[in-house]
């Protein structure tokens, strides 16, 4: 993990088509909320898209390189305040070693983050 305490899985899902669901808590005491920002904490955009990575590789099982991100949308302002849990959706495909990794990490019906990349 490359944030100590970021976030804490806490629990898992797939549905049979490459689709795996993680249930994320993020920790309100990180000490990357310290400076981003002291008093009002916000979840820095690149480090969901390392939680998101992460994760892709847990599902893989083994590490993996950002080779391209194709997308990266940011539709909401994350806080471990406003946001303490929410869903990781993954659909990993791989091909020849390149693995496309979609993504999108929000609660219920609502998208904070959505994202399409290569990885290998």
């Amino acid at each position: 993990m490359l944030i100590k305490d970021y976030y804490t899985i806490e629990g898992t899902s797939h549905t049979g088509d490459n689709t795996h669901i993680f249930h994320i808590r993020l920790n309100p005491e990180c000490t990357v909320y310290q400076g981003h920002f002291p008093g009002e904490p916000v979840s820095p955009g690149v480090c969901n898209i390392q939680m998101l990575k992460e994760l892709a590789e847990q599902v893989a099982g083994k590490r993996l390189f950002m080779s391209n991100l194709n997308l990266c949308r940011l539709t909401t302002l994350v806080t471990p305040q406003a946001h303490p849990t929410m869903s990781a959706t993954l659909t990993l495909d791989e091909k020849d070693g390149t693995y496309k990794l979609r993504a999108t990490l929000g609660k219920d019906e609502e998208i904070y983050l959505e994202m399409k990349a290569e990885l290998n």
